[in-house]
């Protein structure tokens, strides 16, 4: 608005000012007969993470105060960069730029299970630059740093507006929040393609790609897609000179006009969409993923399945089972990938089944696999130490073939979530070149840190594919 009247703008129109301006009355429809909040008494802080647990304030607080009072709006159109050229498209001008950009970094955004929005930044080489949950918001003000955790906020939101429609209570809006929420986090994605010079890549819901488990919906997470291609479609850095690259006068333009998601297709301008089948679930060091079917159905399935090995055995030196496998012989998924893999029991997985004893409940226990594979061979009079590849081949019983498959389908489980609980790592039964096995426990900031981060991170690795 300042910036219609500002000599620099007048030199060389940039924002124009429109004819067809309208005046709009509002009457008053609230009326208070006393205050929400009385002065001088103490009001509870909704911030769970700030310090300051309570407020107090010198004057009476109104809720919705603004409906309380008659009110003239003025609407005013203004076209911006009004010289532009027009083109409706510019995949090209992005695509060419890309060819020719040697410091280009991939921003990969996936939706967590843990976490509303994960973020991931990394360099064409793969590179983790920067990763982090948008759980939290964090914004400074006056040289304070403010912290929301909107995944608590949402969540209780949720909660109260489930009792209130049991109670036959109001219930609370939760559209506002969830707004505010997105408006924060298109803010922060903007600055880090910025700071980074970098493209972003979302993982592509049009493919009838259905996952249940998300924090953000489907309906939020397309909100969130379309606010940020608007704001990357004019994008400006009030802090910036204004005739600085990405000023007032200098915006930039990073995506195409949104017109529908159907007329989207695979890019907008900087913003990429890949598939994002299994990201959460692959070995981000060797890049396994698992692709077996290991439900029990017969036991001469079951004995066909464990034929297909080319060896199954027990390491004495390391304490853990080993299988030896090509996948060639089990599926076409793996065609044009590496199929030689050699599976360890590894660690620890957390198994999440009902419990009888607690009303049928979802409830997670840690398996010890080495130790759950010892016990079934010892159960059935294996010898670890034979060849169990044929041992396991001439069993004929459905026990020992139904417990066989779910202690290998845990061994191949790379993602352990626990129930009720903050506990969700990853742990690769594949070693690397250097005999390491992947765990996000104890990874570092240089391999993803949670399953939410790995699913971040191999969106923004496909976004190397779309680079090259």
């Amino acid at each position: 608005w300042k910036a219609l009247f500002d000599e620099d703008n007048l030199k060389d129109v940039v924002y124009k000012l429109n004819g067809e301006a309208e005046i709009f009355y509002r009457k008053a429809s609230l009326d208070y007969t006393k205050p929400t909040h009385p002065a001088n008494q103490p009001i509870k802080n909704k911030n769970q993470l700030t310090t300051k647990k309570e407020s107090c304030f010198t004057y009476d607080l109104i809720k919705d105060k603004r409906y309380t009072q008659n009110k003239y709006f003025f609407h005013v159109p203004i076209t911006l960069n009004f010289k532009s050229r027009n083109e409706e498209n510019i995949n090209p001008l992005v695509n060419d730029y890309i060819r020719t950009s040697e410091e280009l970094h991939i921003i990969g955004i996936d939706r967590g299970e843990r976490h509303l929005l994960y973020v991931s930044v990394i360099d064409l080489k793969g590179n983790i630059k920067k990763q982090f949950s948008l759980n939290e918001i964090i914004n400074e003000y006056r040289g304070r740093h403010y912290t929301t955790n909107y995944h608590s906020l949402l969540e209780q939101r949720e909660i109260e507006r489930m009792e209130a429609r049991k109670d036959w209570k109001k219930i609370e809006n939760i559209k506002d929040l969830k707004e505010g929420y997105l408006s924060q986090v298109v803010h922060k994605i903007c600055q880090l393609v910025i700071e980074y010079n970098a493209i972003v890549v979302l993982e592509d819901l049009n493919m009838g790609f259905k996952r249940g488990r998300q924090k953000v919906e489907l309906a939020v997470y397309q909100k969130f897609e379309k606010m940020l291609i608007d704001k990357l479609n004019y994008l400006v850095d009030k802090n910036k000179h204004p005739y600085e690259m990405g000023g007032l006068l200098k915006a930039l333009q990073l995506t195409n006009k949104f017109i529908s998601f159907t007329k989207l297709g695979k890019q907008s301008g900087i913003l990429f969409y890949t598939q994002a089948w299994n990201t959460s679930k692959i070995d981000p060091v060797t890049g396994f993923v698992n692709l077996f079917d290991t439900r029990y159905e017969t036991i001469d399935k079951a004995k066909q399945f464990f034929s297909r090995f080319d060896d199954i055995r027990f390491n004495n030196k390391k304490n853990w089972f080993e299988f030896d496998f090509d996948y060639n012989n089990f599926t076409n998924k793996a065609r044009g990938s590496i199929t030689k893999w050699t599976v360890c029991s590894v660690g620890d997985r957390i198994k999440s089944h009902r419990d009888p004893s607690q009303n049928n409940h979802w409830t997670s226990t840690r398996i010890c696999l080495t130790s759950e594979f010892k016990n079934l061979f010892d159960n059935f009079d294996i010898n670890i130490n034979s060849n169990l590849k044929d041992a396991i081949v001439n069993q004929n019983s459905k026990e020992f073939f139904e417990k066989l498959l779910n202690i290998l389908r845990l061994t191949l489980q790379i993602r352990n979530s626990e129930i009720k609980s903050q506990v969700d790592y990853m742990q690769s039964p594949v070693a690397d070149e250097n005999g390491c096995f992947y765990n996000s426990e104890v990874c570092g900031n240089s391999l993803p840190e949670n399953a939410d981060a790995n699913g971040a991170y191999n969106v923004a690795r496909k976004g190397i594919w779309i680079v090259q």
